[in-house]
């Protein structure tokens, strides 16, 4: 079931007026930080359009375009004062809004400042993460996922650039199959009696991996939330039959693939663990302050411990390999690949809805909807004698 080369712009191209960017602009992405933001601007770069994003002198953060209207000169370069976000070459200001409240070397009469505006965009900060949406009016609610708000635990962020188109990306988060084989170590207990299931959810899909090691059987459940977030949790020790691996205990994860670009992805995380007896367990450190960490295409971490790639880079290392955009026209896909034949669909069919001046998949407007969105920890044991999974 390999796409036809028209399918695969369609679901890959995210520059506005294409039909994916178009859906994706029907989303909130996070764009930075709280941390990162100090006393100078930063450029990001989200769906193929170039931004800068600070916080002024009264504490406001903001989201403009990058260049500025006066002769194009960058914003990144500006200085933050006196209400807005200076230009450093002729002195034109902007506030969060994007309203220009001086031109500096025009008349003190002139209206010429009232009657241009400059691009501006919504954002807003929850968790430390700062959010932005570049669609159309009227925006939908910002999703309160459990781990963006509850305050019953510890949270640390991270975000780093990979470079290659974000479906690659996407699609990893509902291939449970590469568990076995990508992020295997010497310590791995390999399973057999693999069962693995996709279903859609308002939201996006359900993934449940079911398998056996000995006489005990295993489920571990992985959430899609489109248009490109991953929902794990309660990792466990690498040894341990359900854990793929994993090397921390007692945290979850919400990952988002946030397109850049074409050919480039932001991945940002978050990390909670909530706290026990008034205890937390270990979690990656925050690093936040530091922004948006850059990859090297090509270059991944050894781990000399288990004779392989890195942890961490096991996944960039697969996806960057495909090329910078995958051509899909050229695959096989099997009945292990049902997750990414089910995130295909739910993909064109929420760009369809877009279309139809509808909206896609996973859009909360109701207030009262978005209290906090819940969902059941990842990971069950299963009794070797029935089906009904408990903790």
């Amino acid at each position: 079931m390999a796409l036809s080369r028209e399918e695969n712009e369609m679901l890959t191209r995210v520059g506005n007026g294409t039909p994916g960017g178009e859906m994706l602009r029907r989303y909130w992405h996070p764009i930075g930080f709280t941390d990162e933001l100090k006393n100078r601007p930063v450029k990001r770069r989200l769906l193929g359009e170039n931004l800068v994003l600070f916080r002024d002198d009264k504490g406001r953060a903001g989201l403009l375009g990058l260049y500025c209207m006066h002769r194009g000169t960058s914003l990144e370069f500006g200085h933050v004062e006196d209400g807005g976000l200076r230009c450093c070459y002729h002195g034109w200001l902007y506030d969060v809004e994007g309203k220009i409240l001086e031109t500096p070397g025009e008349p003190a009469d002139s209206t010429f400042r009232q009657r241009v505006s400059h691009p501006a965009y919504k954002i807003q900060e929850l968790a430390g993460i700062i959010f932005a949406y570049l669609g159309p009016e009227p925006a939908p609610l910002l999703p309160r996922y459990d781990v963006l708000v509850r305050d019953d635990g510890v949270r640390s962020l991270s975000g780093r650039v990979v470079h290659c188109n974000f479906l690659q990306m996407v699609e990893n988060s509902v291939d449970q199959h590469h568990f076995k084989w990508l992020h295997r170590t010497p310590k791995t207990r390999f399973w057999k009696d693999e069962k693995l299931t996709s279903d859609p959810t308002e939201f996006g899909i359900r993934d449940t991996f079911t398998r056996r090691v000995g006489d005990e059987s295993y489920r571990t459940i992985s959430l899609f939330l489109m248009p490109n977030m991953n929902k794990v949790g309660y990792h466990l020790p690498e040894d341990h039959p359900a854990a793929f691996a994993a090397t921390h205990e007692g945290y979850e994860a919400l990952r988002w693939r946030v397109p850049i670009d074409d050919t480039n992805t932001m991945h940002f995380t978050l990390y909670f663990a909530p706290l026990i007896d008034g205890k937390a367990a270990k979690i990656p450190p925050d690093q936040s302050e530091k922004g948006l960490l850059d990859s090297v295409h090509g270059q991944y971490r050894w781990d000399e411990e288990t004779g392989w790639i890195a942890r961490g880079d096991q996944d960039r290392c697969a996806q960057e390999s495909q090329g910078a955009i995958f051509d899909r026209t050229q695959e096989h896909l099997g009945v292990s690949d049902e997750g990414v034949i089910l995130l295909r669909r739910m993909f064109k069919q929420s760009i369809e809805a877009v279309q139809r001046g509808e909206d896609p998949v996973g859009i909360i407007r109701d207030p009262a909807k978005n209290q906090i969105l819940r969902w059941v920890p990842a990971e069950f044991k299963l009794d070797p004698k029935s089906e009904a999974a408990h903790e």
